[in-house]
Order: structure tokens, then sequence, then C-alpha cells
């Protein structure tokens, strides 16, 4: 399938999704590329949900689904640092809900001990599910001071 003039629907829905992290893009191959650029409110999709999103802008087209990948490299020392404190956590909580040894993290934080990619991704995930509970919660007490 060809795709060469976008009808305004179209082009408005590709407008609203890029507002919500996902860019939807017609390749020179004529195939649909659905990318999730940015989380928002860190609503993760996965590569079907992407391929949904296309198809209902371009419903007989090829899809290609890019999944939402963390950028690990700005990921360090001083970033898990920060995240520690944003929320309170200690290393004995990152050791234990991680199955990390002690020592191990501390090291890493000192700087003697590399972080390789893996827990780089977990240690994303990790303080990302605390951000979660935080604004949900949060959005609960704000539920609450309306009824």
């Amino acid at each position: 399938m060809s795709i060469k003039i976008l009808t305004l629907q179209q082009k408005n829905s590709i407008a609203n999704y890029k507002r919500m992290g996902i860019t939807i893009s017609i390749l020179d191959n004529g195939k649909v590329e659905v990318c999730q650029n940015e989380l928002i409110n860190n609503y993760i999709l996965n590569q079907e949900q992407l391929k949904e999103r296309g198809k209902e802008i371009f419903p007989d087209a090829e899809l290609l689904p890019v999944t939402h990948v963390p950028e690990i490299e700005k990921i360090d020392a001083e970033w898990i640092r920060n995240k520690m404190k944003e929320f309170g956590i200690e290393l004995t909580d990152i050791s234990k809900q991680l199955a990390i040894d002690k020592k191990l993290i501390a090291l890493m934080l000192n700087g003697s001990e590399q972080l390789n990619n893996s827990l780089k991704a977990a240690l994303y995930f990790y303080f990302m599910t605390y951000e979660l509970n935080r604004d949900f919660r949060a959005a609960g007490t704000d539920m609450k001071k309306t009824r």
C-alpha cells in the first residue's frame, strides 16, 4: 500500500499521538513506523499496542512498531543517588528489592565498579515504579479532596 496524501483526520490523529509521545511516520518504502519516543505518565506500550494505534490511522498499512527504550546512557551513580534521595530509598532497599549485593551497589555508587546496561535498565524501571506509586497516590489524594 502506498500512502501519498494524508486526510485531515489522519494528520490530526498523528498530531495527537505526537503529543502523547508517539510518532507515526510513513517511510520511503510505504511502511508506517509507530514509535514510542517518550513516556507520558510512564505508560509503556508494547509492540501490539503500538500496532493497534497505527491501524486506527492506517488500517491497511504494514506497520513497524518501535517500543520505548530507556536512555540508559544517562544513568550513572549521580542519577541513582538523586533518585534515592527523591524517593527516600536506602542502599538496603535496593539490595533487598533487586537482589543485588549491597557492597556491589556501594562500589557502583562510588565509581569503583561499572554499571552494566542490564543493571541500568533494572534501576530505571525500579525507580519508575516508585515514581508511578508516588503519582498514583497523589492522584488518589486529590480525588478524595474533591469528594
